[in-house]
């Protein structure tokens, strides 16, 4: 059904039980507006969805939450904070935009009452489009050619460009093309596009205008323009159908013709009067705006993409994974960052979680770390209501929400338990901007915005942890690791947080910053004694006393290398089983970058096994792990996983949403697992891996500013740049500067 080929991701066949699937699939955007693959010609509620980032209200939320066993009763729901809920915040669904009705011999196209003769959809790597190119046949056999084309400017956030092709292959029966927007579209199932207002512009009157709000918390609204031109087609009475949609009429002229819709849209957060910016859009042809969106959208793609040769599935995935991850970045202004589902559906209603900082991140700061800045400013922006969150519960400093959206303030499930004691997401943040530095020597915001937001998450930390033996010790939290809620000493908090601390006390002495509310002594006494996990038998204990809990909870018959996926799940053991649900310890030896080296193959051996990995998030960790370890089988796997986890739909929830934070690996783990970079602050650490189920590679990253080409072979690498970088190889304690780098195998 899914082909691989070199320039496209496609799907040759229409199958209509794949629809709600493939609408994820097949999304398309540009980091302002993300919309999902749904038909033009159909309209299905469970469908359709245009997002736009930051558009938020509130909207009803029904959660199924059924306790099946006693762990979830103890340790997960809060059934009394059930009867109290009934209101979540969520990003909005704006309305279809890229609707076509298609009305052939007096019937509503509908593609499953043709016969099919031919079917082909496609995301188009060259251009950033969805394309699909249907021949119908009727039951008296008449036949009809269309082609459909869609793409979200990149040359302007706000603009969304559509192609519609209609030709009549052996009849002359007659065709009318209602083209416009579908307004009737719902949030969670409920409609929150309200009292729209539809008229013409007053400078040209071929523009159609339609202003919309979209609830009462956050006083939201959109301003949507559109226009048509057209070949062969003639304009008939215009039609508004169904209300409040609003559409535009044509007759197909001749046996081919071809409608242009060009979009533009504005809401409120954007700042900017809709009322001059969508007319001024809306000015220019549809073909200037499309070469504009060309020449911005290749030189954004070539900065993320990986050229495969010698394994043309692993090359299509990489670039669909990255074209995805791209079209999920706002690229040009910080009002929201990266969700865990991109803007791709409704799933965990569009808010930022620690996702962003630890598996999203990396892939921003590698290619344009410009826009990572953004994303660090998003969280500045919010420390008014972080502090609020951490005064809400008696502490000092800024507690960031775990689940963040326009405000800031914290909007987690109150029905659920563990998700409030995830307080790693505090050092989850500042770790970003730590690692933010080492890639850009970005001093100027290190000393104006992220040294404050550090000092204000220790002095959390501080206020938060309980200090008994002579020790700082943060009780009762949940690490990464959500099948163990209400640990003691989680080693990922916990280390983290540790490598935060002295990185900040290390960078304040070279830049000689005075501290705004912490007082350095205490600053250094907390250093000296938060508890840091030892090892025990050369493993490092995921918790307190993970290491005495039941090792021998794996379901019999399952595969020695690791857990099955949910496994636990019925059992209701979780509490009791050293099973955990996605890596935590090994996420430190991996992702983060703080030194961990002792015991890795100890503990990658031993955390493999007991990995469930019902997260998405799972693979990736793994997958830098094996190649880490010489594992390549594993590292493969895992990759190949990480980067279909939607396609092959392997949670069964695709049709919720990509998984942001799984496809965005791929690109980091090519650069830091198969080339072997570590980014420091001085230098690169270079340690490449000979990788034979592939040819080679080229792919570009940045370093402190500076683009490095890398051309990879199974006999030889070369990292080529304009100005000098300095690097370590192999491990070798020599620090060495080139702009031309060669290694051989």
């Amino acid at each position: 059904m899914y082909k691989y080929l070199k320039d496209k991701f496609l799907e040759d066949k229409y199958i209509i039980s794949d629809e709600y699937k493939n609408s994820t699939l097949f999304g398309i955007g540009n980091g302002y507006f993300g919309i999902r693959g749904s038909f033009e010609e159909f309209g299905d509620v469970f469908l359709q969805g245009t997002y736009v980032r930051g558009v938020f209200d509130q909207i009803i939320e029904i959660p199924q939450t059924i306790s099946d066993n006693s762990y979830m009763k103890k340790y997960y729901f809060d059934e009394e904070a059930l009867k109290d809920f009934e209101y979540e915040d969520s990003c909005i669904n704006i309305g279809d935009i890229t609707s076509f009705r298609i009305i052939i011999d007096g019937k509503v196209l509908k593609l499953w009452n043709y016969n099919i003769l031919s079917y082909e959809r496609y995301i188009d790597f060259k251009n950033g489009g969805l394309v699909r190119k249907v021949i119908i046949e009727d039951e008296n056999k008449n036949q009809t050619l269309l082609e459909f084309f869609k793409v979200c400017s990149f040359s302007n956030d706000h603009i969304f460009l559509q192609t519609l092709n209609i030709k009549k292959l052996n009849h002359n029966l007659d065709i009318i093309v209602q083209s416009g927007i579908d307004l009737r579209c719902k949030t969670n199932g409920q409609k929150k596009i309200l009292n729209p207002h539809v008229f013409l512009d007053k400078n040209d009157k071929n523009i159609i205008r339609v202003h919309a709000n979209y609830g009462y918390k956050y006083n939201m609204y959109g301003d949507y323009g559109f226009k048509n031109e057209t070949h062969n087609f003639t304009k008939i009475d215009h039609i508004e159908y169904p209300k409040p949609s609003i559409y535009q009429s044509y007759k197909l002229d001749k046996q081919e013709g071809e409608i242009k819709k060009i979009v533009s849209f504005y809401a409120n957060i954007d700042k900017k009067k809709p009322d001059i910016s969508i007319s001024k859009d809306l000015t220019h042809s549809y073909e200037k705006l499309y070469k504009n969106h060309i020449k911005k959208y290749n030189l954004e793609f070539k900065k993320v993409d990986i050229k495969v040769s010698g394994n043309d599935e692993l090359d299509t995935l990489l670039r669909y994974a990255n074209y995805q991850t791209l079209i999920g970045i706002n690229r040009n202004d910080y009002i929201h960052s990266l969700s865990a589902k991109n803007l791709t559906a409704e799933k965990y209603n569009q808010f930022v979680w620690w996702d962003c900082e630890i598996y999203q991140m990396p892939f921003v700061l590698l290619s344009n770390p410009k826009i990572a800045r953004n994303l660090l400013m998003y969280r500045y922006n919010r420390m008014k209501e972080s502090k609020n969150n951490a005064l809400k519960n008696d502490y000092k400093g800024a507690k960031y929400a775990f689940c963040s959206s326009v405000k800031g303030d914290e909007q987690v499930w109150i029905y659920a338990r563990h998700p409030f004691l995830q307080i790693h997401i505090n050092s989850d943040i500042a770790y970003a901007i730590l690692n933010y530095y080492k890639h850009t020597l970005d001093e100027q915001f290190l000393l104006k915005y992220g040294f404050y937001m550090i000092e204000e998450i220790i002095l959390y930390f501080i206020s938060r942890s309980t200090y008994e033996n002579n020790q700082y010790h943060l009780k009762c939290v949940t690490g990464t690791d959500e099948h163990h809620d209400y640990v003691n000493n989680d080693a990922y908090t916990n280390l983290t947080l540790k490598y935060v601390v002295d990185e900040f006390i290390r960078l304040i002495k070279r830049f000689n910053y005075d501290l705004k509310e912490l007082n350095y002594g205490d600053l250094i006494d907390f250093s000296t004694k938060l508890y840091v996990p030892k090892f025990n038998e050369r493993i490092l204990p995921q918790f307190d006393g993970y290491l005495s809990l039941n090792k021998d909870l794996i379901i019999e018959g399952n595969s020695t290398s690791k857990a099955s996926s949910f496994q636990m799940k019925e059992s209701g053991l979780y509490h009791l089983s050293q099973v955990i649900k996605q890596p935590d310890v090994l996420l430190l030896y991996s992702y983060l970058n703080i030194g961990l080296k002792e015991n890795y193959l100890d503990n990658y051996k031993y955390y493999l096994k007991r990995c469930e990995a019902s997260s998405s998030l799972t693979y990736c960790v793994h997958a830098l792990c094996g190649i880490d370890n010489d594992d390549l089988e594993e590292f493969y796997k895992d990759l190949i996983t990480s980067l279909k986890i939607d396609i092959d739909d392997i949670h069964n929830n695709a049709n919720q949403g990509v998984h942001a934070g799984s496809l965005a690996s791929g690109y980091y783990l090519f650069i830091r697992g198969i080339l072997g970079v570590k980014i420091n602050e001085d230098y690169l650490e270079i340690n490449p891996h000979k990788f034979k189920k592939i040819k080679g590679f080229k792919l570009n990253f940045v370093y402190h500013n500076n683009v490095i080409r890398v051309n990879y072979s199974n006999k030889r690498i070369t990292f080529k740049s304009k100005e000098d970088f300095e690097y370590k190889l192999f491990n070798d304690s020599t620090i060495r500067k080139t702009n031309n780098l060669e290694i051989k195998f």
